[in-house]
Parts: C-alpha cells; structure tokens; sequence
C-alpha cells in the first residue's frame, strides 16, 4: 500500500495515471483505425485456389481456375484450406498489429491456435511478396 505525505504527491500520481490512460486510448484508437480495414489472403496447398476474408473476416472473393474444378471431390477441401489460411492470416494481422498495445501474450496464444503448416505456409508467403517488393 502506498502511503501519501501530501496532496501534490496523490495529484502527481493522478495525473501519471490520466496521461497513460490518454496514450493508451490513442494507441487504442489508431489500433482500431488500421485494424478496420485489415484482410486476409489464403490459397490451397497447391496455390491454385485463392480465397479473401474481408475486415469482417467474412469471405470475400473466391478465386477457382478452371484447373482447380477438374480436381472432383478434392475441391471442397481446397476451398477449405484457402478460406481457414485467409482468416489466419487476417488473425495474425490484428495481433501483430496490436502486440504494441497488449504485449506478447495475446499474439502468442493466437499464433498456437493456428496450426504450424498454416503459420509455415503464410510466412512463406509473406517471404515472397517481400522480396518481390
């Protein structure tokens, strides 16, 4: 328990509280602002199939060449793999985004919950569109 010897050093401490709390609520809404029009882009395995979840998360676009629809009973799970890798990426998006705000932690446990090859396969791609500029 902290003990005050005067009222300037408890007028000290609140306004030490009030100018966090304005950083805190500007990097809140500057978060917030970005994050309102983040998306994400995924693909299937083969890259051929190539779905987008819009600021909502919803899907957006959904791309199928005309070689995916030959691939029958298969194409149901490549639209799967790019829809469930566009909401990951999304997902990573916001957290990295926010790490700033709310630490390690959160960006940490979402990164878990996404399984490894998906994490492989977006940083991958990421990689590449790096490196094309």
């Amino acid at each position: 328990m902290t003990v005050f010897d005067s009222p300037e050093q408890v007028h000290a401490l609140i306004e030490r509280v009030r100018e966090r709390n304005r950083r805190d609520m500007a990097h809140l809404e500057a978060y917030l602002a970005e994050a309102g029009a983040l998306t994400g882009e995924g693909f299937s395995e083969d890259g051929s199939v190539r779905a987008e979840v819009d600021e909502d998360g919803y899907v957006s676009r959904l791309d199928i060449p005309d070689r995916a629809l030959r691939r029958g009973a298969h194409l149901g799970e490549m639209i799967m793999v790019a829809i469930r890798e566009a909401q990951a990426d999304r997902a990573l998006k916001l957290v990295e985004l926010g790490e700033g705000l709310n630490g390690a932690g959160t960006a940490e446990r979402v990164r878990a919950a996404i399984p490894a090859h998906t994490l492989d396969r977006i940083a991958e791609r990421r990689r590449r569109e790096e490196t094309r500029g």
